[in-house]
């Protein structure tokens, strides 16, 4: 695949563990970087996929769980069961 050069400023405590992670894969810092950023754009592409593809399934009508059921959800104890979907 093809390159291109990418200058960007990182703190340099950062710098530092980026290099020393790339001393323990016995690879460059550039790649331990460039590989960071490929899977941070990927994990983001495939977030923003499912995002859309929900909002289109709300959209057409697809059973959904309103945010303050599972806000509730999340604040209440651990033995408390999923909330249930609602047709729209």
């Amino acid at each position: 695949m093809p390159t291109v050069s990418f200058t960007h400023r990182i703190d340099t405590e950062l710098k530092t563990e980026l290099e020393k992670i790339a001393h323990y894969d016995d690879r460059s810092a550039a790649y331990v970087a460039n590989q960071a950023i490929k899977n941070f754009v990927e994990e983001r592409l495939a977030t923003r996929e499912l995002i859309e593809t929900g909002l289109a399934l709300v959209e057409a009508g697809a059973p959904s769980i309103p945010a303050d059921d599972i806000h509730n959800w999340l604040l209440s104890d651990e033995d408390q069961s999923f909330p249930a979907s609602r047709s729209n």
